[in-house]
Order: structure tokens, then sequence, then C-alpha cells
């Protein structure tokens, strides 16, 4: 028997179900989620799901398309942090999408719904709009109380200016979340922020000061260390608040990470949210 796929239903499911895995990933990550982002992400998921219309592809080729749109979708989504951060990501997502195409496929097993197609890891739905809203409005609601539980809220903006005091001298630059920023100072395990050596040179300590410490780093391109010193006075202006982190490290790079001066480390603004 064969099965009428209704495309605007096609990809209205598959907008809300990419959304939703969108969701869990940046949940799952602690990654920051921007609704223009999300929305644009989402619709080329929704876009993606046309390959349903296809014949049946071969399982390598199947793979492999599955994890190129998944790049492509968290790039939407999140934007590029570097290649590894690009793989994690994409990898968290189509782990998500397999575990989602896994449930799917175990109720088509055991209930054999009709109205439910799954092919080339796509599945198509063809429910009622209502049904669809009433759907959304629970998988909102779910994900909105697993993050109440877990305390896994990342902050709304993600540009902020970052103002470090040290030997009665200050600098202000822009500054970024990156939540691929890990770095710790590795005797105080204290969090650390990396800024741009031209923002913030004069207040760098002398070498030899007691105050300077070095900050192993790995990253694709490779290894190294960073100096780095505890300053005096921190503050990051962030979402229409000022946050003074109680203890953190200045890692002092030779080149601009980015778009901005500094790249900081989430938990800086963790450590003072309450």
């Amino acid at each position: 028997m064969k099965q009428t796929v209704y495309v605007d239903v096609l990809v209205a499911v598959n907008f809300f179900i990419t959304y939703f895995l969108l969701r869990a990933v940046a949940g799952f990550l602690t990654l920051p989620v921007r609704r223009g982002r999300m929305a644009a992400a989402s619709a080329a998921g929704g876009l993606c799901s046309l390959l349903i219309l296809l014949p049946e592809l071969p399982a390598p080729l199947s793979v492999a398309g599955k994890l190129l749109m998944s790049a492509g979708i968290v790039l939407l989504a999140f934007g590029y942090g570097g290649v590894r951060r690009l793989i994690r990501d994409a990898a968290a997502f189509f782990g998500v999408s397999f575990a989602f195409a896994g449930l799917m496929l175990a109720v088509w097993y055991f209930f054999a719904p009709q109205g439910l197609v799954i092919r080339n890891s796509v599945v198509y739905f063809n429910i009622s709009p209502l049904l669809l809203i009433l759907l959304t409005a629970a998988c909102y609601f779910v994900l909105s109380a697993i993050g109440r539980v877990t305390g896994r809220r990342m902050p709304r903006e993600l540009r902020c200016r970052l103002v470090v005091g040290c030997g009665g001298r200050s600098c202000a630059c822009t500054a970024q979340i990156d939540t691929g920023n890990t770095l710790r100072e590795p005797f105080s395990n204290d969090p650390v922020a990396v800024v741009y050596e031209g923002a913030i040179g004069k207040i760098v300590p002398p070498p030899g000061s007691r105050n300077l410490r070095l900050v192993p780093f790995d990253t694709v391109s490779g290894e190294g260390v960073l100096r780095a010193f505890r300053p005096d006075r921190l503050t990051i202006y962030c979402g229409g608040r000022a946050v003074k982190p109680p203890r953190a490290y200045i890692a002092v790079s030779k080149t601009r990470p980015g778009e901005c001066d500094a790249l900081l480390n989430p938990e800086l603004l963790q450590k003072t949210s309450g």
C-alpha cells in the first residue's frame, strides 16, 4: 500500500523535530540558544526532509549525507567555533537524531501507526496541525523542565564587555562567551578567559612576576601554553548585568581569538549567577 506524503506537513513536522533536537543538543552541551539561528537551522532541517521523496539510498550514502546535513545544521544553529567544536556539535546532533530515529522505528515496529513513514533517516507523520501544536507545546514544557532541574542555563547574550584591572591600571575590551573554552589554571582550577595581547598588553605583569602562571591548551591546530595572571579586578557586562567572578585568570594570546578581543569560559558567569 502506497503512503501519500504531503510536502507541507513533511517540512513542518521536520522543522519542529529539528528544533527540539537542537534544543536537546544545546542542553546536553550547554550551548547558547539564539532564536534566529535556531529558526534558520530548523528550516534547513525541514528542507532536508525532502530526501524522503528520493528512492531508498544505500546505508553508507545515507549516513554520509546525514553527517553532512548535521554539520550544516549545527553551523547554522550554533556558529563556527573551530573544527573541533564543529565535530563535537555535529556528532552530538547526529547521535540525538539517530536515537530519535531508533525510537520512531520502535514505535513503527510495535504499533505500526498509520501515516508514519521513515526513509533515508527522515521521519514523516501525517498528523493534524492542532496535534502538531500540542506536541510542540508538550516537548517545549519537557525541555524547559529539564533545564530547570539540571540548572544548565546559558546567558542570553553572547557578546559582552570585559573590564580587567591589575596593578592600578585597567583595560576594557569586547568579549564573547565561548562554550569551547574550558581552560583552567592547573593549580587553582580557576576558569580562564583568553584575551588578545593587543587589547590588554599594558596591564600584563612583566616577566618574572610572581603573579604569572602558564596555562596549557590543546586545540585542533596544536598544543601549547599561554601566559596568565590573576587580575585584581574583573567585571563582565553581559545581558544588562555586571558579573564579578570571585576567582579567575586572564590568559594572554598573541593572536586575536575571533571577532572579539576575548573568549570567556562560561563558568565565569555561572559562578556568580546565584
